[in-house]
């Protein structure tokens, strides 16, 4: 039943294909995923915490990615979506999630979602480029991910994956689902073998004749370079987005988080800080667990009955703390 008036209301709230609703039922709901405010019985509010790791400060942690967040139309302005968040936030603490992050859809949410105690500390860069004075690597194989092995594929892709600090990680299950996605929209993945090994991949989506390159990976420039010229090729584009890790400038806000554990938060600071010394104290509107006085020093994070502290935080301001030198990022999710 939760799944049909789940379905009923994703219809209601998002202008996106039948196509595309079926698949996202299909591949990415789940039950045990789905969070939901009910009235006589009917789904009035509802949202996907879809588990998710990321590699922060050495370690792999869980995090959780809210996906398909709607409110019935006839029910909105009347404090739900606060109410779904918060239970949402119980339950992720129950859990043990550390942190959970989204998408806004629009810009104007990145304010709305802010509201409600979430940062921006994902970005990402654009660069539009002309792939027409490429030339192409001769003695690499480029054909399309439908013929590669999708084990192989994954291999090559988690470990460059993997290789980033700060980057949200993908498993296997939803690697499959983020490459049949592309697909079902028109999209383009490509592989470079050099070898006998594969050496490259890319991914690119189509919206009319616009060529976005949303993710890449490659072992030289020269890759790169004929992986991108053979997508222009296929697309008969030449001039191509290309997504990218955040640098200093030319970078764009792209997702938000939102602290859950803060004790579990600094704890994993504290230890990647070992000559940091502060003490602090968190204010958590939703969680009252994470309100309170926290000591860092010698490596180490306890949570403290100290009555001052040298800096305060809300729960979103503690985000900036914890992620203003790491630049976290994130490609290839599936949103709305």
């Amino acid at each position: 039943m939760n799944l049909i008036n789940s379905k009923k209301l994703y219809k209601l709230c998002f202008d996106d294909s039948d196509e595309f609703l079926d698949f996202y039922f299909q591949k990415r709901y789940s039950e045990k995923n789905n969070i939901t405010i009910l009235q006589n019985n009917v789904t009035v509010a509802a949202l996907q915490a879809i588990p998710y790791t990321i590699n922060v400060f050495d370690k792999i942690i869980d995090i959780s990615y809210l996906s398909a967040i709607c409110t019935h139309p006839d029910f909105r302005k009347q404090g739900l979506m606060k109410k779904l968040l918060a239970k949402t936030y119980r339950q992720l603490f129950a859990d043990g999630v550390y942190a959970t992050f989204l998408i806004p859809a629009e810009l104007w949410l990145f304010d709305v979602y802010k509201k409600n105690d979430y940062e921006t500390i994902f970005f990402r860069s654009k660069t539009q480029i002309n792939t027409s004075e490429f030339n192409i690597k001769n003695d690499c194989k480029i054909y399309e991910f439908a013929e590669a092995n999708k084990n192989d594929a994954f291999t090559y892709f988690n470990k460059k994956m993997s290789g980033r600090d700060c980057c949200v990680q993908h498993s296997f299950d939803d690697f499959e689902i983020v490459c049949q996605d592309i697909y079902n929209s028109n999209g383009i993945i490509l592989i470079a073998e050099c070898e006998n090994k594969i050496a490259g991949i890319s991914f690119a989506t189509r919206i009319n004749n616009d060529i976005s390159v949303i993710e890449h990976f490659a072992d030289t420039t020269e890759i790169t370079n004929t992986l991108l010229k053979t997508i222009a090729q296929k697309t008969k584009n030449d001039n191509l987005l290309v997504f990218d890790l955040p640098q200093k400038h030319n970078i764009e806000p792209f997702g938000m988080m939102r602290i859950i554990n803060v004790e579990k938060m600094l704890t994993l600071y504290a230890a990647a800080h070992p000559k940091q010394t502060a003490t602090i104290f968190v204010k958590d509107n939703i969680i009252p667990e994470n309100t309170g006085f926290y000591t860092i020093a010698n490596a180490q994070c306890k949570k403290t009955q100290l009555s001052a502290a040298e800096n305060t935080f809300n729960i979103r301001q503690l985000a900036l703390f914890i992620f203003w030198n790491q630049l976290p990022y994130m490609s290839l999710m599936i949103s709305e």
